[in-house]
């Protein structure tokens, strides 16, 4: 048999290359368990990114469908809010329209006011002597309050047309009151009876004397004795103190009473 022989660096060389080989297999076997591993991490890492991602879409989509139904609230509420601006703006010129309306009745029914006071005036004077402090103070105050800037000019007209019915229900009732009888400057106290606007009378407290208002003199005429009962009864009627009933009382006519 036949046997080669080496040097014996080359034998110590090729024994020290065995432990060499190993060791860079070891090596590449723990890089590719390494790399494996922190493929696996990066893996993990996406894979939680990818479940964030997720999440938050959800959660913007949520809030998209939010934004959405916000977004058609508005739309609503604009629509509305541009329907009542349209109105306030016919409204506004609907008042726009009658104020300058109201402004020409103003100018149109202030002259007839003041010419109603004054035949109203010229009526009471003319008229027979009843209730003349009552029905004066009321003219006066009528006369006051078209000078008054805080009284409305409806309330003005109310207060005047109130003044012509209180006059013509004056036609119409049965009154008694005590008065100020002036007759020929001579001043006492007597019971007036107003029958209507037909005929005014006085009684003398005493019942001793009555009278009529005559019309063509405007001044009182004197009755005789034999009307006094007729008009004292009739004062008591007036003044429920007699039941009601019918009763004759003088008139005065054009050719006396």
């Amino acid at each position: 048999m036949t046997m080669n022989h080496f040097p014996a660096a080359i034998l110590l060389g090729l024994a020290g290359a065995g432990p060499m080989l190993c060791g860079a297999e070891e090596a590449t076997v723990d890089d590719v368990i390494n790399e494996r591993t922190s493929y696996q991490s990066e893996a993990q890492r996406s894979q939680s990114r990818i479940d964030g991602l997720d999440d938050e879409t959800l959660t913007l989509i949520a809030r998209y469908g939010s934004e959405l139904e916000r977004y058609s609230d508005l739309v609503t509420y604009n629509d509305n809010l541009r329907n009542l601006l349209a109105n306030q703006q016919q409204e506004k010129q609907r008042l726009a329209r009658e104020l300058e309306e109201i402004e020409v009745l103003r100018q149109d029914i202030v002259p007839l006011m003041v010419e109603m006071i004054e035949v109203l005036d010229r009526f009471i004077t003319l008229d027979q002597p009843m209730l003349l402090e009552e029905r004066r103070a009321r003219l006066t105050k009528l006369e006051a309050n078209m000078s008054r800037s805080d009284v409305e000019l409806a309330e003005k007209f109310r207060r005047l047309l109130e003044a012509y019915q209180i006059e013509a229900e004056y036609g119409q009732s049965l009154e008694a009151y005590e008065g100020t009888l002036d007759d020929q400057g001579v001043q006492r106290t007597v019971d007036f009876l107003r029958v209507g606007r037909v005929g005014l009378y006085y009684l003398s407290l005493d019942r001793q004397s009555a009278g009529i208002w005559n019309r063509q003199s405007q001044q009182w005429q004197g009755l005789p004795a034999g009307d006094l009962d007729a008009i004292d009864y009739a004062i008591r009627v007036a003044r429920k103190q007699a039941p009601p009933n019918l009763f004759e009382v003088p008139l005065w006519t054009e050719t006396g009473s």
